[in-house]
């Protein structure tokens, strides 16, 4: 086998391939064992392998092969080995938009544009420089693909995205806040996600900071909201430290506004945040939809897990992402 062709929703940006390169083959089961204990043991069951026609495909074991005869644009794999293309983020985000719903697909965009990976057991890793894909990476590639399978829905959906989210519950917080008014969210405008302010120098007599990186940010407003999911357990210094840091934001004029977990998954709370950005902004939340409360702690429960609800971290803020 020349080539293997692997779908799977943690396609992660190895490389370029071009249009073309992909050679048709047809996968055994003995290489794809190979693979899942090797280069690709990250990857959850079954393996979805894409091939160029039916007879190509094959029936094996923890796979699940996927008939693709039409050519696809450039930049849809990424080369791991001479032997090993994936699917691309930019494939993989098009693919899922005719297997998950709008909301799960927006969730989606986010993790592949996002500093965290999402481990198979569900936990988060926080290790990433820089994220997998943008979503001007995104459009781009939908561009070139007017016309195909979940191509109009994937479009959609990017108005929802924003690139270099944190974490999950950073995620599910800028999904929640951003989402129309009919699907449960509260229409306000996409922040910058992990965006960086750059101290002053004449500011710096109570700090050390050259920058400051922000989790949600709306620059055309100067307002912050700073997830912490461990307020509620934290010492003396650590309350000092984030007094002190809202005091350097405040002296650049910027407001900044504390989200904890426990806020976050109580929609009441959340709402009031809402609502309080929504102010600064010059965004009136209308409520069209008649959402309650239980509704929206439903919506955003099934943006998060267990894990996320529990994980305790620390951010390394050290770059900024731009769309």
């Amino acid at each position: 086998m020349d080539r293997l062709d692997v779908t799977y929703r943690e396609a992660l940006a190895f490389g370029s391939v071009r249009e073309g390169e992909a050679l048709a083959c047809k996968p055994s089961a003995r290489e794809v064992r190979e693979l899942r204990t090797g280069a690709i043991v990250f990857t959850s069951d079954p393996t979805h392998l894409l091939v160029p026609g039916k007879r190509a495909a094959a029936t094996i074991r923890s796979a699940s092969c996927h008939v693709r005869s039409d050519a696809l644009p450039g930049g849809s794999f990424v080369r791991v080995s001479d032997g090993l293309l994936l699917c691309s983020p930019e494939l993989c985000f098009l693919q899922m938009a005719s297997r998950v719903s709008f909301l799960q697909l927006v969730k989606l965009g986010h993790e592949l544009c996002a500093l965290y990976t999402l481990q198979p057991d569900g936990r988060a890793g926080y290790e990433r420089v820089l994220p997998p894909t943008t979503v001007r990476a995104l459009e781009a590639y939908l561009r070139r693909c007017e016309g195909m399978a979940g191509c109009s829905v994937a479009s959609k959906a990017l108005r929802y995205i924003a690139v270099a989210s944190g974490s999950p519950m950073e995620t599910a917080l800028a999904i929640v806040l951003c989402l129309p008014l009919r699907l449960g969210g509260y229409g306000l405008p996409l922040p910058r996600m992990n965006y960086r302010i750059e101290a002053r120098r004449g500011s710096r007599g109570t700090s050390d900071k050259r920058y400051y990186l922000c989790d949600l940010f709306w620059p055309e407003a100067n307002v912050a909201i700073e997830y912490d999911s461990d307020l509620e357990h934290t010492g003396s210094a650590r309350i000092a430290e984030d007094a002190q840091r809202r005091n350097d934001l405040t002296a650049l004029g910027i407001t900044t506004i504390t989200a904890t977990r426990e806020q976050v998954m109580d929609a009441g709370k959340l709402s009031r945040i809402a609502h309080q950005v929504g102010a600064m902004l010059n965004v009136r939340i209308r409520d069209e939809r008649g959402w309650n409360p239980r509704e929206r702690e439903q919506l955003l429960r099934s943006l998060v897990t267990e894990h996320d609800l529990k994980a305790s971290w620390t951010k390394a803020r050290r770059i900024s992402v731009s769309n």
